[in-house]
């Protein structure tokens, strides 16, 4: 089934597979020779757990931060990476996906965020990685530090050398495999291949066992809540268990170490990309990919997804699998999966867009941003009419999505699929599609103003922009113009 992306977002960590066109420069392979022990272990930072499945990634990246001598909690990574005032949306033909910030893209923000506090990011992707090179070439023309691990040896090098040198190595991993039993609740249901982000801090190879810091234990399922009991707080692995689980991601890992930090203000870099993710400037989220115009981002996105949310939309949505087999039940799935991925996906950017904008002025400390953050509240309310945190703790499980989003799209699927009449089963909650419509319209408004705040702080029109290189150019000096080959496969977050 076309959609079951949607709402497949069982703790995702870093992009894999964009397509590139560029010839690819020399990969950076591992390149300190540290000498190495048999065991290494880092000394306990704070712990950073990741609150609600989806921000796996981001916990584990606040904390490898720390590691790295930038003090920021959660929060403040979703203000300066930009996560939290980011979204996209896809519509066309048989793609309907929504992404908020924090599962698009995430390779990008992460070094961006690395770069805005000056320290060294790479991503490390294993050599059978479907589509290596392209991702290489990909993140390389972004300025991206990649290196690739060629095979499992290579894989267990650096993470020796990674924690000899200091610093803990952020991993991507398959979750089914790790000891908590938390994650039970993924393994009594079969649901191994998902990807999971944690820290390793620790290894002992005369015990065959890895030490991890997990951010995900008491996120989802029954145990949902805090762990107090510091299950997730330097957590032994044997090695047997680490492999199945990081072989299964590719050996992806992520390394973060202190560099020189830059001479330009924070406030002066974080301000315009902050107005770009808000007025959703394409090429700011999909950098030389024809996703920059193929999908709508930010302001655009939640308004083109306020007209597909109706009931005409719907139905338009609908007859592109005009004629499939076993057509009713196939449509009756699509809307309650849509249903569940715009409750859960909306939560996500709800969670982290609430928290970045409370983050935000003392990280930009030295920018009045009273009237951005103004306009940026006007979306808090609409966003808390169709936040439900039930489809995010129990991923894939219908009893218990209890929101009012995922239950009224159940109720409109029952009814098509007991009755196959679509117009029957839409008629009776034409208001209430109209007002999530309304509320996803008022959020694309505050977005729109709020990015239009830090525009006048940071102008991007035109002329202001590009003036005085006009100026120049028609000074006599030729403007050669490149063209860019664009690239089709969409980058899909980890």
């Amino acid at each position: 089934m076309k959609l079951y992306s949607v709402v497949a977002m069982v703790l995702i960590v870093l992009v894999i597979a964009p397509v590139a066109v560029q010839e690819p420069q020399a990969v950076i392979q591992n390149q300190s020779s540290f000498t190495i022990a048999d065991s290494g272990l880092l000394p306990a930072h704070n712990y950073v757990w990741q609150e609600i499945n989806g921000f796996c990634a981001w916990a584990a990246t606040t904390m490898a931060m720390q590691y790295a001598g930038v003090d920021l909690n959660m929060y403040d990574v979703f203000a300066a990476s930009t996560i939290g005032f980011s979204f996209a949306y896809f519509r066309f033909d048989q793609t309907l996906l929504m992404f908020p910030g924090a599962l698009y893209s995430q390779a990008e923000p992460t070094d961006f965020l690395a770069r805005l506090y000056g320290v060294n990011y790479t991503i490390y992707l294993g050599d059978t990685i479907p589509n290596l090179e392209q991702n290489v070439q990909v993140w390389q023309s972004e300025g991206i530090n990649v290196g690739v691990l060629e095979g499992q040896n290579a894989a267990f090098d650096l993470l020796r050398r990674t924690i000899d040198a200091g610093y803990p190595l952020l991993i991507s991993v398959d979750p089914a495999y790790l000891p908590s039993y938390d994650y039970d609740y993924l393994r009594d249901a079969g649901a191994s291949g998902g990807a999971h982000g944690i820290l390793v801090v620790g290894y002992n190879d005369s015990e065959t066992s890895a030490t991890i810091v997990d951010p995900g234990v008491g996120s989802f399922g029954e145990n949902f809540g805090y762990p107090a009991d510091g299950r997730g707080n330097y957590t032994q692995i044997t090695y047997t268990a680490l492999i199945d689980a990081w072989s299964r991601r590719y050996f992806i890992s992520n390394t973060f170490f202190p560099d020189t930090q830059p001479s330009v203000s924070i406030d002066s870099r974080l301000g315009p990309m902050i107005r770009d993710k808000l007025l959703g400037v394409g090429t700011t989220y999909s950098p030389n990919s024809p996703n920059a115009l193929v999908g709508k981002f930010g302001e655009a996105g939640f308004r083109k997804l306020s007209q597909d949310i109706t009931a005409d939309g719907l139905k338009s949505y609908l007859s592109v699998f005009d004629g499939v087999d076993n057509e009713t039940n196939f449509k009756a799935s699509l809307l309650y999966f849509i249903g569940v991925g715009l409750e859960s996906q909306v939560t996500l950017q709800y969670l982290s867009y609430r928290a970045a904008i409370k983050a935000l002025p003392s990280i930009m400390s030295e920018t009045d941003l009273t009237a951005f953050v103004d306009a940026a509240d006007e979306a808090l309310p609409s966003f808390d009419d169709l936040a439900d945190n039930s489809s995010l703790i129990f991923p894939g499980n219908i009893s218990e999505s209890t929101g009012f989003v995922a239950t009224t799209f159940l109720e409109i699927a029952d009814s098509f699929n007991a009755t196959g009449d679509i117009d029957l089963a839409l008629t009776p909650y034409e208001a209430t599609l109209n007002s999530f419509s309304s509320d996803l319209l008022t959020i694309a408004n505050s977005w729109r103003d709020a990015g239009n705040a830090l525009a006048a702080i940071w102008p991007n029109d035109f002329l202001t922009v590009y003036g005085p290189l006009l100026a120049f150019a028609g000074g006599g000096v030729a403007i050669l113009i490149i063209g860019v080959v664009f690239y089709m496969k969409r980058k899909p977050s980890q």
